[in-house]
């Protein structure tokens, strides 16, 4: 049975100002034990699943029809009202999913350069990324950074060779750790804002599940198209 509800989380103008203004705020309670649990247990062949190279992995998507077969709950989560409803209040607009992803950093395994998601596919438009524990997150294992107002810089160059699957920023002065993260407690931020992971020092895989949301009137910078290939999440609202 799906849970009946995956989130009490409840958005104020403060956090929506924060977002603005330093790129980023925490969402303690996002999702709900019961979510977490359930989220957690239909992954869980992909978590336990051994690294080949001991580096961040992640099990995406970008359309909730074709997954919710495999990942009811996850499904459940991203078309929750509640959730939804908090995107189009940060964002002015109806919403639209860019990607949802499952991450995990292995046992002793590294997580990503610094980075802003936008130095990837280039869109025009306000657009937010979440950060969900879904275990007890520290820097012990492999905790989110943050640097706060980098959003405001503009998209970064990326350092890393052509054909690298992933991108590098330059490390930013103001760097910061992200405070100890409970299960369920979420940081939402700008898709420019720079962000990295370091190393899980422990034996057990850190799991959490990251996505990104787009106004609904974003569009690609290279075509000045709208985002028509991804999913609209405002009709999912009940």
């Amino acid at each position: 049975m799906l849970m009946t509800n995956a989130s009490n989380f409840v958005l104020t103008e403060e956090m929506i100002e924060e977002f603005y203004r330093e790129g980023f705020f925490y969402a303690p309670g996002f999702l709900t034990q019961e979510a977490v649990d359930k989220i957690n247990k239909e992954n869980t062949e992909f978590a336990t699943q051994q690294s080949n190279d001991g580096k961040w992995k992640s099990n995406p998507t970008v359309s909730l029809a074709k997954s919710q077969a495999q990942f009811p709950e996850t499904v459940n989560f991203l078309s929750n009202t509640r959730i939804i409803e908090s995107f189009e209040r940060i964002l002015g607009d109806d919403v639209k999913l860019w990607m949802g992803m499952y991450a995990v950093v292995p046992p002793r395994g590294e997580g990503l350069a610094w980075h802003q998601d936008n130095m990837y596919t280039h869109i025009l438009g306000h657009m937010l990324n979440g950060f969900v524990a879904l275990d007890h997150i520290t820097q012990e294992n492999a905790g989110l950074w943050l640097a706060p107002r980098s959003h405001r810089l503009g998209r970064q160059k990326d350092l890393n060779e052509a054909g690298e699957t992933h991108r590098r920023a330059a490390d930013p002065d103001n760097g910061a750790p992200c405070k100890p993260m409970a299960p369920g407690d979420a940081v939402i931020f700008h898709r420019e804002t720079l962000h990295h992971s370091k190393t899980n020092h422990t034996d057990l895989p850190r799991r959490a599940y990251a996505f990104q949301v787009a106004s609904a009137v974003c569009r690609y910078a290279e075509t000045g198209k709208l985002l028509t290939d991804r999913e609209d999440l405002s009709p999912y609202k009940k």
